[in-house]
């Protein structure tokens, strides 16, 4: 396998562990930090505030919400997380990251605007980002 195709064997793996954890009657799915990070090593990402704002900017559901079971703080490196997926118009990954209590950066507010990804700069002017 190339490491593209281990890599998103391994996404999936941990995907489909959420989702049956998730699924067992009576069971609570708790975020455990150690097995976070030993899900991120094994997906090939070190725990550190780059390779998160990278996986937030690649739009990686998966690593990031692993990054922050792991602890890692969702404003991390002055809101780069935000700020990557803001430029790279991942929608869905603003929300997230806003639902966590992302702040609303000026910087990603104009990354967003700069490439002409609409939707996001009102869901950030919406959040209370400053021009």
């Amino acid at each position: 396998m190339t490491r593209t195709t281990t890599r998103q064997y391994r996404l999936l793996c941990a995907a489909v562990a959420a989702v049956v954890l998730s699924s067992v009657p009576g069971s609570v799915a708790t975020a455990d930090p150690e097995q976070a990070r030993k899900d991120l090593k094994a997906m090939g990402m070190e725990y550190n505030g780059q390779e998160f704002s990278k996986a937030a900017g690649n739009g990686d559901m998966t690593a990031v919400r692993l990054f922050l079971d792991a602890g890692m703080d969702v404003n991390s490196g002055g809101g780069a997380a935000i700020g990557l997926a803001a430029g790279r118009g991942k929608t869905e990954m603003v929300k997230f990251l806003l639902s966590k209590g992302a702040k609303p950066t000026a910087d990603a507010l104009q990354y967003a605007r700069t490439r002409g990804h609409k939707d996001i700069e009102k869901i950030l002017l919406d959040a209370g980002a400053k021009e």
